[in-house]
């Protein structure tokens, strides 16, 4: 039978292999010293022309003093709340409701919801919630979703009781009114109100049907004790046996039931309000629209600008030829 001339034998396959692998090396080989060659082109250019940067420098700082002084300071700080009676979302939107007046201007109506002055109320610049997230449903907080990122994501937990409030405010010293304020706000909501109120019907109903259960546990725990002496002419064995299996499965109840009481007792007695502050406002150390965070905005932008006139300014001759 006839050898098929274009099979190739291993030999030759290790052949052609070798060959790739060695213009893939010699590709990425290439491909380095492109990259360096190229950052040595930047870094070179960049040296000649530091005075382009200089000026980009400069201006940034000019324009940083310039908006500092014609714009007035204001602060940023947050607060952390639990709600009680109602869903995250719609506590979040209510507290949102407010951040709307403020940005609207509308002080008189910022002003009648949180039972603070007009004067006060002008203070504010922006009220905003934010959700904490939990990736992996593990329990712990992994942080704040300022951008709202893991909203629609299904492989992050949202969590359900526990948001943030972000205010950004001219005068430090609203902060605490603000704190003081936004709690009256929605604990006055009749809508939040009344289901606070039903949530605590219902909490002090289960307190006393866990108490009801544990007396009713005890009671028969003692009937059971008095009255099933016959385990007691039983063999040595057996008495151990039939004993610690009664009372384990009592105690384990027991214990089930008490803990559910606790649980019950301290929502009814610590988180009691429609909403609970867990962490309230810090009083900020500095402006938010302080120079140094002006300057950390705008100086990309007059650098950028800065190269582009630069590379424009220093191949014009190549350009306008083109």
């Amino acid at each position: 039978m006839p050898t098929n001339s274009n099979q190739n034998t291993p030999a030759q396959d290790e052949i052609d292999l070798l060959t790739l692998f060695a213009k893939m090396g010699e590709g990425i080989k290439k491909g380095i010293l492109w990259l360096i060659n190229t950052i040595g082109a930047v870094l070179v250019f960049l040296l000649r022309k530091w005075y382009y940067l200089i000026i980009a420098v400069l201006l940034t700082v000019a324009t940083a003093l310039i908006l500092k002084s014609s714009i007035a300071p204001y602060y940023y700080s947050d607060l952390v709340m639990r709600s009680n009676a109602a869903h995250n979302q719609s506590i979040m939107a209510s507290v949102n409701k407010l951040g709307d007046y403020a940005k609207a201007n509308n002080y008189e109506a910022l002003s009648n919801e949180l039972n603070i002055g007009e004067e006060e109320a002008k203070a504010i610049k922006g009220i905003e919630t934010f959700w904490y997230y939990d990736i992996g449903d593990d329990g712990i907080y992994d942080g704040i979703d300022v951008e709202g990122r893991f909203l629609s994501d299904t492989s992050v937990t949202m969590i359900e009781d526990v948001f943030v409030i972000h205010a950004n405010v001219y005068e430090p010293g609203i902060l605490k009114k603000l704190e003081v304020g936004l709690s009256y706000y929605l604990e006055t909501n009749p809508i939040y109100e009344a289901l606070n109120k039903q949530r605590l019907s219902d909490l002090e109903a289960s307190i006393h049907q866990a108490q009801y259960e544990i007396e009713k546990l005890d009671s028969l725990q003692k009937r059971e004790y008095y009255t099933n002496t016959d385990n007691l002419r039983q063999s040595e064995g057996q008495i151990v046996f039939t004993s610690e299996k009664i009372v384990e499965t009592y105690h384990n109840d027991m214990f089930r039931l008490l803990q559910r009481k606790q649980e019950f007792e301290r929502d009814f007695e610590v988180y009691s309000s429609v909403v609970t502050i867990m962490e309230g406002f810090s009083l900020p150390v500095e402006p938010d629209n302080g120079i140094i965070k002006y300057v950390k905005k705008i100086i990309w932008y007059y650098i950028g600008l800065a190269l582009l006139l630069a590379v424009i300014i220093s191949y014009r001759k190549k350009i306008w030829i083109r």
